[in-house]
């Protein structure tokens, strides 16, 4: 996969999560950290936006955990 291609699946996932309705959000996170791992390998600069959904990513990852523990 180019950079082009990397940069061009990053904009694309990026509308998936604005467009994607929260209980399903998480489905997207292996992905996003897929990308993200590969920019990072090819030593390309990150979006931020991309960052900033891999960290919301992992918040509603967390709080899921946790809606389902047995109180």
């Amino acid at each position: 996969m180019t950079t082009h291609d990397l940069k061009a699946k990053a904009a694309h996932l990026e509308q998936m999560f604005e467009n994607t309705q929260p209980e399903d959000r998480l489905k997207l996170r292996p992905e996003v950290q897929r990308v993200i791992q590969t920019l990072a390998a090819h030593h390309q600069p990150i979006p931020l936006r991309l960052r900033q959904i891999e960290r919301k990513l992992e918040e509603e990852a967390f709080d899921d955990m946790f809606e389902n523990m047995p109180v």
